[in-house]
């Protein structure tokens, strides 16, 4: 069976684009060989508050952490368009902007629990792959029954046959990526830049400085 080009999407608030995030997109670049990882930053999140950092500055930190990764890319679709971030929309959006390829959605274990939280996500299936990351002392959990919607789904699916058909398997992939939080990030900023140099790239850091973001002291 011929593969097709499989495209990664990545997206969250990046609040701010940290490390970790970084770590965890080139491993699945890596792990999957996909052609690029979207990052596409929420502009309305549904699931969190609305950050105080607006979705402007909040792409550009993550077009300052990519500019070097050519197959790292960001997307501004949720940017660009009226009213929460919706996932379903998105994927409606990249599925016909990319008719010929697979899309892999990415996300972390926690929220794929809490994916019947998610406005249709009885359809997600319907335009990409979904691939969990999640740590590999922990164990997974299978939300989605095989029979998802009279269809029957692969929810144990090798990552490697992502890039056979456009959607419709689910996969799970251990990892431990950096105990990273952009929470913590944002609280530690204030007090103490010095703690979160190792965890943010130095131009991001840089950024957030200049522009005195997340309350940041001279």
């Amino acid at each position: 069976m011929a593969e097709m080009e499989l495209i990664g999407i990545f997206g969250g608030t990046f609040n701010p684009i940290h490390n970790g995030h970084l770590v965890l997109a080139q491993t699945v670049l890596d792990i999957l060989h996909c052609t690029q990882i979207r990052f596409i930053p929420a502009a309305v999140p549904p699931h969190k508050e609305t950050p105080t950092v607006t979705a402007q500055h909040r792409a550009a930190m993550v077009q300052l952490a990519i500019q070097d990764r050519p197959q790292f890319v960001l997307d501004t679709c949720e940017l660009d368009r009226q009213g929460t971030s919706y996932t379903i929309e998105t994927l409606h959006l990249l599925r016909h902007r990319f008719p010929s390829q697979a899309l892999c959605l990415i996300m972390g274990q926690d929220s794929y629990q809490k994916l019947p939280t998610w406005r249709r996500w009885l359809e997600l299936l319907d335009y990409c792959h979904i691939l969990v990351v999640h740590r590999a002392d922990r164990e997974k959990t299978l939300l989605l029954h095989p029979e998802h919607e009279g269809k029957l789904i692969d929810i144990a699916a090798a990552p490697e046959a992502f890039a056979t058909q456009a959607n419709g398997l689910i996969s799970f992939l251990p990892i431990t990526p950096p105990d990273i939080s952009s929470t913590r990030i944002r609280e530690q900023l204030p007090r103490n830049d010095e703690a979160v140099i190792a965890e943010i790239p130095l131009r991001i850091f840089s950024y957030i400085q200049q522009n005195r973001l997340y309350k940041t002291i001279d």
